[in-house]
Parts: C-alpha cells; structure tokens; sequence
C-alpha cells in the first residue's frame, strides 16, 4: 500500500482513485437505475463525494442526500467540496455512525460502494443498505466480480513460477481468484440480505499501463490491491516475485500497453417483495455490458 498518510491518500484518491474507478460504477448506475428527481438518497462509502455532490445539485430545491464514509479524511475532502458547492441539502457522517442515525421510513435510493472493500465486507454491507431503504425505495451495490484482473493472476502465477513458489503457493492462488463473487453469488447473498427483485449487471473496464513499473506504482494497483494480491507470498521473496512480474509485463506486453480488465458489477433490488403485476423480474436477471456500454442478457 502506498506509504502515505491520510490525507495524501484521501486527496490520490480524489485525483487518481475516483477518476480511475469510481466512475465506471457511476457510469453503470446512470444506465441501470432511474435516478430520483426529488426524495432522500443514502451513499454509503461514497469517497471525496463527486456522486454526491452531483446528486445534491440535482436534488437541491426537492430533496436530500446523506453521504457517508469510513475514512474520515476522505469525508472532510467532500465536506470542502460541500462547502465551495454550498449546498445545505447535503449531509455527510462517517460510516459507522449510520446504524445509530436513521432516518424515518427509510430512504428512497441507497447506493453502497463495496468495490474497494474486502470481500467479505459485501454481506454487512447489504444488510446495511437493506436496513436503511424505505419500503419503496430501491438498493443499488457497486462490486467487484469474479473474472476481474485475470490478466494480472496469468502474470502473478508466471512470476510464482520463475521464482519456485508456484507448486507451494497453487492453493492460495486459487483460493485468490475465488475471492469475488460470481452473479450468482451476488444473487444469493442479496436474497440472504432481504432483498427482492435482484438485478445483477456487469460492466467490463480495461485499466491501460505503459510498462510493468507503471502498472506497480499506479495508485490505484499500488494503493489498493498490489499487497493483497502478494499476501500469499513469504516476505523474503516479495522483491524477488516484484521484479519478476515487472519484467514479464514488460517482456509480454511488448510494444503495447498492458492492459488489466475489471467486472465490474451493478447490484439492484427493493427491501419488499416485488408485486406481480410490475415490470420488473423477482429472479435475478444478469445483464452483461460491452465496452460501449450495451446491456446484453446472458
């Protein structure tokens, strides 16, 4: 993780994380969801607030947004961006305080971002939302599906290979790329969390870098995802298996840019069962998006 304190990295998010990730997540929110012209809306770990300052102009004569987020220095960066906006219909609180600050009948929109989260942060995150929507209100998780960064694994298990770890460490590197969860996962554990009507969409990113260094210093490898891929190996070889995925990249890109690809997912559904006259499927219907963007039903 990159060696910085709080608010360097809450402002490397701001300027590198957001502009890199959030908004592929954003991008598919716009395009599944009928945003609402007027009611309360929740963002649970919303960042440095670009979404929610968005929302907040959108809804500012007709209703309001809260925001929030587990780091505080993150929080303050959309509290200044509040206050050049000035906007009094938006609120923002820290993550944890939620449980212990609802809001009468619930909110009409909640939209929680578990994409940078670890894994196993999903399930708590869905009862969260579950437990703050209204009862007509609508739930939308960003999250990261399996199939995200194969491109790196194919290099990491290369590298593991080079370094004589690949027999040692096979198990753990599977355990790895089972760690996000398939469509139906997200299905199962949104209908464990109360949820009905559960959509599932998947938008496929590709992050480009211009050599092996490049993809290892990145902000968003390097500040996010770069220690919890190498966790499962030993320390002593850490630099060794480093250089080694540095330079096949470089070796195997050759005079393109490597290019790593992100699922990223769109988690829809309501806190009450879905009548049967309306439009919308109780099962899940999943829809994967090509890369400009055109859902198709798989």
């Amino acid at each position: 993780m990159l060696d910085l304190d709080g608010r360097a990295r809450a402002l490397v998010h701001d300027l590198a994380i957001a502009p890199m990730w959030r908004e592929c997540f954003d991008r598919l929110l716009a395009e599944a969801v009928s945003l609402p012209d007027s009611g309360r809306i929740l963002l649970i770990e919303c960042g440095t607030g670009g979404l929610a300052i968005e929302l907040a102009h959108r809804l500012r004569e007709t209703g309001a947004v809260t925001a929030s987020d587990s780091d505080p220095a993150r929080l303050q960066i959309a509290r200044d961006k509040r206050q050049v906006a000035k906007l009094d219909n938006l609120r923002l609180v820290e993550t944890r305080y939620l449980v212990d600050d609802p809001v009468e009948d619930g909110y009409d929109l909640v939209v929680g971002d578990a994409s940078l989260l670890a894994a196993d942060a999903l399930e708590p995150m869905l009862a969260l939302l579950r437990d703050q929507v209204g009862e007509d209100g609508q739930v939308v998780a960003y999250v990261v599906a399996r199939g995200s960064f194969d491109e790196f694994f194919s290099i990491f298990w290369e590298a593991l290979y080079e370094c004589d770890l690949a027999e040692t460490l096979a198990a753990p590197l599977e355990a790895m790329l089972r760690v996000h969860p398939t469509q139906a996962d997200l299905s199962a554990q949104a209908a464990s969390a109360g949820l009905h009507g559960v959509r599932v969409m998947v938008g496929k990113e590709i992050f480009r870098f211009d050599s092996g260094q490049e993809f290892l210093e990145s902000p968003l490898i390097a500040g996010y995802w770069l220690d919890r891929w190498l966790s499962i190996v030993p320390p002593a070889y850490l630099d060794t298996v480093k250089a080694s995925v540095r330079d096949l990249i470089d070796r195997d890109r050759g005079d393109y840019p490597f290019e790593v690809s992100l699922k990223a997912a769109l988690l829809t559904g309501r806190a009450i069962p879905v009548c049967a006259d309306e439009d919308e499927p109780e099962d899940e219907t999943g829809l994967e998006l090509d890369d400009a963007g055109a859902g198709n039903a798989i």
